[in-house]
């Protein structure tokens, strides 16, 4: 008996920064494209989530992460951005660009100088620790 692939258990849990409005906005229209409901979010603002998955805080302030919940492997930047892109069959016509750039070695070195590019708003911009990205509702 083959395993029913439509049981809507994330596979890819993302640490995003929820200080960061660009960032915030990329998780809601993330959500939005996640019909099959393949990931998971957390904010890296929240000091028990890295805790729970021990991500060094300096590091997930430097690049997003993402965990492959099947075999735990955490994946950073641009390869994070990649197995975000391999979840929704919408994006996969990017996933080619992506792995150019990666060989190319340009891609970690393009997310790397976006990242640090990004505006950060802490005061104000959220309720408590985190800024966490709302349910979608059911259709």
């Amino acid at each position: 008996m083959r395993p029913n692939k439509s049981n809507k258990q994330p596979t890819v849990t993302i640490f995003y920064d929820s200080f960061c409005p660009v960032c915030s906005k990329s998780m809601r229209v993330l959500r939005k494209l996640d019909t099959r409901l393949k990931f998971r979010y957390e904010s890296i603002r929240d000091n028990s989530i890295l805790e729970r998955y021990h991500i060094n805080k300096e590091a997930a302030e430097k690049r997003m992460h993402t965990l492959r919940i099947k075999d735990q492997k955490i994946e950073t930047g641009i390869f994070s951005i990649q197995r975000i892109l391999k979840q929704l069959p919408l994006l996969w016509v990017f996933v080619p660009f992506v792995q150019l750039s990666i060989w190319a070695g340009a891609g970690s070195k393009l997310y790397d100088w976006l990242a640090e590019r990004r505006t950060i708003l802490p005061v104000g911009g959220c309720d408590g620790d985190s800024c966490p990205i709302p349910k979608q509702k059911s259709r």
